[in-house]
């Protein structure tokens, strides 16, 4: 069965934002990539990459968005000021579950702000819900998520709010997460955690020297493959990671569409083995809570929790050195507060890995048990570390190639 036009122009053309921006000369190749990576690593749209990188304004991207979908444009700010009127039309529980703002309304048609305007099923469902017909409109999705909080009441996640103070004052820096140094020399997954004693590391490398991996090739280097992997594959709990197949994790990381379906993958193998499996990401002088496991609980909220890197707290040495810690959770306000999201307080300890990609820190892993047990699977956890470096490499392989 062929698809209709508007479906079959929109999808093509909406893989090919980053043709309009090159060919009008808003950015290079080279920024692309560099909006492309980023969009990866910290999800969102394209378009929000580019915002929040500085390499385009939201009006300006809201007219390429416009001429690239062939939709109705409005300056992104009058969303804002939409009448009371016109949100009515539109229940509180339907904008938040589809992320739509409706901003005019004639005759029988309404103009709506929606997050996937190429979504003809939930255009439909709109459509038949509100009795009306449903003429989408071309909105960055930072100025959607900002109209979704003012109109609707829409908790914006610490990354919008960072965009939002921003665009709201442009003088301001930019969030950009830090760079590796420049002086760490060879594979970083190489260094050994402080508080581990020489002796016991060369033990360590004695029993598992035969399941030691060669690095991972970085950007460019690797070979791409593509899947669907579903959001409902989970591992079976009560098995070690040893004994489960590393197969079956290195299917789903080969396989992600997106980087929540690495994060997940990662997090569900080890949190069978470790008493907390966390995911943080870095932006700025803030450590992000990104996904959690401890036990068969993943509780909701982890992505609220902020550390401050300007405080002392356990991931200082780690963002600075790039480097892996083992050892002691000390009791400062900033290590409570991250233990207590975990029902537990000091004296605690933790593993805790850097994922570099292309020497860029794009999420650090933390995993917290008693000692034995993280020196254990020291060198099962950096294994595994490697193993979702290369998932993002190829995620954001796969990203530039539909961008092409």
């Amino acid at each position: 069965m062929d698809l209709p036009e508007y479906q079959l122009k929109t999808n093509t053309l909406k893989r090919r934002l980053g043709d309009y921006l090159i060919s009008a000369g808003i950015i290079t190749p080279e920024l692309l990539d560099e909006a492309i990576e980023s969009q990866c690593i910290f999800g969102g749209k394209l378009g929000t990459n580019l915002i929040e990188l500085g390499l385009i304004e939201e009006e300006h991207l809201a007219k390429i968005l416009s001429q690239q979908l062939n939709l109705h444009y409005i300056k992104p700010k009058l969303l804002m000021n939409v009448p009371e009127k016109i949100l009515d039309l539109v229940p509180q529980n339907l904008a938040l579950k589809h992320q739509v703002v409706p901003y005019h309304k004639e005759k029988e048609k309404i103009f709506l702000a929606m997050k996937d305007s190429s979504n003809l099923a939930v255009i439909d469902e709109l459509s038949f819900q509100l009795n009306h017909i449903i003429i989408p409109l071309a909105v960055p999705e930072v100025r959607l998520m900002l109209a979704l909080k003012k109109h609707y009441g829409l908790e914006l996640s610490p990354r919008f709010e960072s965009i939002e103070a921003k665009i709201d004052h442009p003088d301001s820096p930019l969030p950009k997460a830090p760079e590796t140094s420049s002086k760490t020399n060879g594979n970083p997954n190489n260094k050994i955690p402080s508080k581990i004693s020489i002796k016991r590391v060369i033990n360590l490398e004695k029993e598992h020297s035969s399941e030691q991996s060669d690095s991972w090739p970085l950007l460019g280097e690797g070979n791409d493959q593509e899947a669907i992997v579903e959001d409902s594959v989970y591992f079976d709990f009560g098995t070690s990671p040893k004994e489960m197949s590393q197969t079956s994790l290195a299917q789903q990381l080969v396989s992600a569409t997106d980087r929540n379906d690495i994060a997940r993958s990662l997090i569900n193998y080890l949190a069978q083995e470790f008493s907390v499996s966390a995911l943080f990401m870095v932006r700025a002088d803030i450590v992000h809570g990104w996904l959690v496991k401890y036990g068969n609980i993943e509780p909701t909220g982890f992505d609220r929790l902020q550390i401050n890197l300007q405080k002392q707290s356990i991931f200082n040495q780690l963002v600075e050195n790039k480097s892996y810690f083992l050892g002691s959770v000390s009791d400062t306000p900033q290590n409570s507060l991250l233990l207590k999201f975990f029902d537990t307080q000091p004296p605690q300890t933790a593993l805790i890995v850097p994922l570099l990609v292309k020497d860029r820190l794009v999420s650090i892993l933390y995993l917290q048990d008693r000692l034995e047990i993280l020196e254990k699977n020291f060198f099962e956890v950096q294994k595994m570390a490697q193993k979702a470096q290369m998932a993002f490499t190829l995620l954001i392989l796969k990203n530039k190639i539909l961008s092409i």
